[in-house]
């Protein structure tokens, strides 16, 4: 029996998929073109109950927690990286 080492394509997708899911700045970008809509929607009448709150608490967790990553990530690079 031979093992083969090479990536299959669908192995490569997947991967490629994951790298993406995993990009903060993606996170930044989704969970902006959800939020911003949403409150152009929620700002044009306050007192009706719309379906833009829902989107609107589920994605502005998402986005601080895509933030939280980014800065994370500039505050553990080695001070000799931006000399």
């Amino acid at each position: 029996m031979r093992i083969e080492l090479t990536k299959q394509p669908e192995m490569k997708f997947l991967s490629t998929l994951k790298k993406i899911i995993n990009n903060p700045w993606i996170g930044v970008l989704v969970s902006l073109a959800l939020i911003i809509p949403s409150l152009y929607e929620i700002l044009d009448d306050v007192t009706i109950l719309r379906k833009e709150y829902i989107i609107l608490a589920v994605s502005f967790p998402f986005y601080l927690k895509s933030l939280k990553k980014i800065f994370d990530e500039i505050l553990d690079t080695s001070d000799d990286y931006l000399d």
